[in-house]
């Protein structure tokens, strides 16, 4: 099993995260694009000490963005891997 800091990139804070996470205790990771969801959990249950209900993820694909200074040129963002963690109840992760 690969490590919890290798597997787990960083924690996504947005607004429809901050959403999730006060209102359905669902919390969002930019995960490794080579892990499970089997991974995943484990390495969220060991890294924060939460019990895990589900984990979903999703391939998020790069977008094309033009580059002003090579003339307009159209280059690409990299895309990532998303996971969406929902923690039993009267579980919490402090991010902040």
């Amino acid at each position: 099993m690969k490590e919890s800091v290798t597997i787990l990139k960083e924690a996504l804070l947005t607004e429809k995260a901050t959403m999730l996470s006060s209102n359905f205790n669902k919390y969002l990771f930019s995960v490794s694009s080579v892990s499970s969801k089997r991974n995943i959990k484990d390495a969220v249950e060991k890294t924060f000490g939460v019990s895990v209900l589900a984990v979903n993820t999703m391939n998020v694909k790069p977008k094309t963005k033009r580059d002003r200074s090579r003339k307009n040129k159209l280059g690409k963002k990299s895309g990532f891997k998303k996971a969406i963690v929902t923690l039993k109840a009267g579980d919490s992760i402090d991010l902040a």
